[in-house]
């Protein structure tokens, strides 16, 4: 059995609970949350050295030449162990029984457009402002995908193209940015169909891109790089395959685990085992978030409830797992009243002004004023309920959202937990 699956994780997961409501797990920042890593990612080189994640179990003590970091898209703690569990993960095994692993929840909402660009910028939720799939964008006068960075429906459109900007992004830099002033070369791997998103122009400045269509290729780009390395380099790997699978099929299956351990098995074959790479190479591998099962009856259409659109100035937003309103003028209280009159065995209803206060966004270093970006409520689900606003396929028909069967976005633990594992690539 992997010494995985050994370990007591219960103490860990109840210094993640929220106080208010221990069925739901709180971003631990500063304390073992994914937004923490880019300063371990930093720290790693020199740059912003900061003591606390120096000193932290299972991540780097060492300077490496070159740092490789996995992001898994969707390679959440419970998959893993169901992984373990069930199959036959002999190269998944492998690897993690060379590494050091922790245990770390991943931001709220825990969705792959907000995770993702706390890794790349070393910036909370609270401060880059980038809350969930979809945002009500007043600029734009309508509701965008947070990805592509465009109005439902018109992915031609890219608000970047537009007028539309994001100083507290831009102006606050990359990671990319801070390695390329230290005189380390940063090159960032993505799928080839996000190499230029709206959210890739942004989070990818400073580093050199490189787009593949399948994870060979992509550690045959990787690999070249390393080999013809000057000085110290970064690398920063997005897969999204493992997320892909288990919203159409699940992530408890026997197709999710397969291709979880096919990727571990390319690691090690094609990269692990290579002999011309250069010395002094550490890598890490972590993930945006985890998922949840849904089920078919608790599926929530709120477009059908008429006495709750009579509250709202737009469209429900944000994940099915973490549904964002805004409400008319002055009735916020009111909507709350009603939400939990009507769903409370569903969701719980909670102002957002009152999760930022309580430190669900990060403590907010750049907020100034204006935090419309948060809308004024946000729903929580309990159990395997989902929540959509089933009038936004007027503008979106191609979007399924509604059909997946695992999800994320939530406060559950199988949403919130990812590992972080870390080791030598010298074997």
């Amino acid at each position: 059995m992997n010494s995985i699956l050994e370990g007591d994780f219960e103490q860990i997961i109840d210094g993640y609970r929220w106080s208010r409501h221990k069925e739901f797990l709180k971003p631990a920042f500063g304390n073992g949350c994914i937004a923490d890593i880019p300063d371990y990612i930093l720290a790693s080189f020199g740059v912003g050295i900061d003591q606390k994640y120096r000193n932290r179990q299972g991540w780097l003590r060492d300077s490496p030449d070159h740092l490789i970091f996995l992001l898994l898209d969707g390679f959440g703690f419970s998959t893993i162990k169901h992984s373990l569990e069930k199959y036959n993960m002999k190269y998944l095994n492998k690897f993690t029984s060379n590494s050091e692993f922790n245990l770390v929840t991943s931001v709220f909402p825990s969705t792959t457009s907000t995770a993702t660009v706390s890794y790349h910028t070393n910036m909370s939720p609270i401060d880059h402002r980038i809350m969930g799939y979809t945002s009500y964008i007043p600029e734009a006068g309508t509701v965008c995908n947070m990805i592509s960075l465009t109005p439902l429906g018109r992915k031609e459109h890219c608000l970047l193209d537009n007028g539309y900007e994001m100083p507290w992004i831009m102006d606050h830099g990359t990671i990319y940015n801070k390695l390329q002033k230290n005189d380390v070369d940063s090159f960032l791997y993505l799928p080839y169909a996000i190499r230029n998103s709206g959210l890739t122009r942004i989070t990818g400045n400073g580093a050199n891109i490189s787009p593949y269509h399948s994870i060979s290729q992509m550690l045959t780009a990787l690999k070249r790089n390393l080999s013809t390395a000057k000085g110290k380099t970064f690398h920063f790997c997005y897969v999204s395959t493992i997320d892909t699978i288990s919203h159409k099929i699940g992530p408890y299956t026997q197709e999710t685990a397969l291709e979880i351990e096919s990727i571990f098995m390319l690691l090690d074959e094609q990269l692990l085992r290579s002999a011309n790479l250069p010395k002094n190479i550490f890598m890490s591998i972590s993930a945006d978030h985890g998922h949840k099962v849904l089920e078919e009856n608790q599926k929530i259409d709120l477009s059908t409830d008429r006495m709750l659109k009579s509250y709202l100035s737009t469209p429900v937003v944000g994940d099915a797992r973490a549904p964002f309103m805004r409400t008319k003028e002055g009735l916020v209280e009111s909507t709350i009243s009603y939400l939990t009159e009507k769903y409370e065995k569903d969701f719980i209803s909670v102002p957002s002004k009152e999760l930022m206060a309580e430190g669900f966004f990060g403590t907010p270093t750049g907020v100034r004023g204006d935090v419309s970006f948060l809308s004024d409520i946000i729903l929580i689900p309990k159990n395997s309920t989902s929540i959509f606003d089933s009038s936004l396929k007027i503008v979106d028909p191609k979007n399924e959202s509604d059909t997946m069967i695992g999800m994320h976005g939530g406060l559950s633990s199988d949403e919130m937990l990812v590992p972080l594992f870390t080791r030598s690539c010298q074997v």
